[in-house]
């Protein structure tokens, strides 16, 4: 429940806000703000075709949510709370949504912290504790939840439910030949997934570190995994979610045999696969490649003579395409020639030996929804790293160069693995995380960027354990990980980009690279860019920490700079690898130019 804890340190402050009456426009404004969630939730339920769609639901929970935000006292508020948890109960029990589950957790919670007069108090806690006891077999949590409920209102019906269910906690459980069990077994919660055309991923949340075992068949391609010393919960028991995205056909989970869960991948083609694990709370995440993996996950430019693509492939944006002038005629036509691309640090890496080009980019701004990331002199890390993203997303998309996407463009919680899973199923050629650093000490400040790979200074470890949500311990067990994800070639491209984008902002907004506000490029072994397919990188734009650069960040015109300096650095990387010469053929016949024979 660390989630909703966080959750509660920021949402609490709606608590603080209450008190004192909104003018009537602002009421006007609330009420025509909740009017609207009303009327999207009718639609929604006026049609099955909507309701298979979970994005539908989503959308109707943030329309809720929106009116908590704009005007947290309003008196529509405790009523917003309280649809946005029915609708994300919905999401669970449609979707088998574990992050929609949280977030019904999460509303409820608010109602009782934050108005604790409402009419759904009693409602939310008998809610949650219904939750925690039948979904979650948390006896402690739902007991202290059901407990709330009674004081002084004894003969109210949630009194009544609750007493019910506080009444069958206690009762031993009546005898049957199935052994229940035992109280040490982790329970499994849920199984997601996320699916490309050559790629999927499948997270398996779990309460806390299993062993567990794997194997490999054939006849047809399947994987399993035994999770020891575990046991399904009510939902997940004997389920099977069918896939069918051309490489994953289901999975499919039940007890193999006591105490053991076996999840098992029934697949339509299989290359290899990448298991590892994440702590806080754990899930088990194993990456599937449907092909041999490319070196760097940007776009080859697969054009060949003797094998011609079915598909009529787009010229590379910003250049010409030109067909080689005729042998036969007279020209003075300029055609574009493609240049090798400029060599790494190390040579030429293997991506760029092989010629591939980059043409997608996804930006993820860091943190969101329910998890605010840093906070300090009044300044939120979330709300940052949304603006800059989208400043650099505009100026990009303005160059026609590259394709750009947003891992979200509104207050959202996106889980970690989910933000490396949307890059590699939308086949992005670059990944760029943007965030905002913190310290214990007011005094740092400046600008980093990190890619992917041990952590060799102390402060290093500090951004990966906060931007991870660990323990620094945890940073030193991340080795092994490491050792199954990375990949010489794109750990050479991350390390190109994250020096291209450093650069650019030591000149661009520090106006040198000897500017003691410079920290450089360094390494980390951050979540968020564990098992991502193409170059990626993670920019730290300043410390909420330090006055000064809170400071700069509250100003728009900062953020702008901010933002042309990464988009710049971006662009530079970039054309290391589409370098492009204009090329004007002389004003002369070609043939007679030619000796016989040629």
């Amino acid at each position: 429940m660390r989630s909703i804890n966080n959750f509660i340190r920021i949402g609490g402050i709606v608590a603080l806000l209450l008190g004192s009456a909104l003018p009537a426009s602002a009421q006007k404004s609330a009420a025509s703000l909740y009017r609207e969630a009303q009327a999207a939730e009718r639609n929604l339920h006026k049609s099955k075709t909507i309701q298979k769609k979970k994005s539908a639901w989503i959308a109707v929970g943030r329309k809720y949510r929106s009116v908590v935000l704009r005007y947290p006292k309003s008196g529509y508020c405790d009523d917003a709370l309280y649809f946005e948890g029915e609708i994300y109960r919905e999401v669970y029990r449609r979707f088998n949504d574990a992050n929609a589950l949280k977030r019904a957790l999460d509303a409820y919670l608010l109602i009782v912290k934050g108005y604790p007069r409402s009419k759904w108090v009693d409602r939310a806690h008998l809610i949650r504790g219904k939750l925690f006891l039948t979904v979650l077999s948390d006896h402690k949590s739902a007991r202290a939840e059901l407990d709330n409920i009674i004081p002084g209102r004894a003969n109210s019906p949630e009194a009544r439910e609750a007493r019910k269910l506080i009444d069958s906690m206690r009762q031993k459980p009546r005898h049957t030949d199935a052994k229940a069990p035992p109280p040490d077994t982790v329970a499994v919660h849920n199984i997601r997934h996320w699916s490309g055309r050559d790629y999927t991923r499948i997270v398996i949340d779990m309460d806390k570190d299993v062993r567990f075992q794997q194997g490999r068949l054939e006849n047809p391609y399947r994987i399993y995994f035994d999770l020891l010393n575990t046991r399904l919960s009510s939902e997940l028991a004997s389920r099977t979610f069918p896939i069918k995205d051309g490489l994953l056909e289901k999975i499919r989970v039940g007890a193999n045999r006591p105490n053991v869960v076996r999840v098992v991948l029934d697949f339509k083609r299989l290359s290899d696969y990448i298991v590892f694990s994440l702590p806080d709370p754990y899930r088990l995440v194993v990456d599937i490649l449907g092909t041999p993996p490319k070196a760097v996950g940007i776009s080859a430019n697969t054009d060949s003579q003797e094998e011609p693509s079915s598909t009529t492939r787009s010229p590379t944006p910003g250049t010409k395409q030109s067909d080689a002038p005729s042998l036969n005629t007279t020209t003075n036509e300029e055609v574009d020639l493609r240049l090798p691309p400029v060599p790494t640090r190390e040579g030429y890496s293997t991506a760029r030996q092989l010629g591939l080009v980059a043409r997608r980019i996804l930006i993820d701004p860091g943190h969101g929804g329910h998890d605010p990331g840093t906070l300090g002199n009044g300044l939120r890390e979330k709300d940052l790293t949304l603006d800059i993203s989208r400043r650099v997303a505009n100026l990009l998309e303005k160059d026609g160069e590259l394709e750009v996407t947003l891992t979200r463009d509104s207050d959202v919680f996106i889980p970690l693995e989910e933000r490396t899973a949307i890059a590699n199923t939308k086949e992005a050629d670059l990944f760029l995380s943007i965030h905002i650093n913190a310290s214990r000490s007011s005094s740092p400040r400046g600008l980093e960027t990190f890619y992917l790979n041990l952590a060799t200074t102390p402060d290093a470890e500090e951004v990966a354990a906060r931007e991870n949500a660990v323990s620094t311990r945890r940073i030193a067990e991340l080795q092994d990980i490491l050792e199954k994800v990375m990949n010489n070639s794109k750990i050479q491209e991350s390390r190109e980009m994250a020096h291209a984008i450093q650069d650019s902002m030591a000149v661009g907004v520090l106006q040198s690279k000897q500017n003691k506000q410079n920290r450089g490029v360094k390494t980390a072994p951050l979540y968020v860019l564990l098992g991502a397919n193409m170059p990626a990188v993670l920019v730290e734009v300043g410390f909420i920490t330090n006055t000064f650069d809170a400071k700069d960040l509250r100003n728009t015109s900062y953020r702008e700079k901010l933002a042309l300096a990464i988009a710049n650095g971006v662009r530079n990387y970039h054309s290391q690898l589409m370098r492009v010469a204009t090329v004007a053929y002389p004003n002369i016949n070609l043939s007679q130019s030619l000796p016989p024979g040629h």
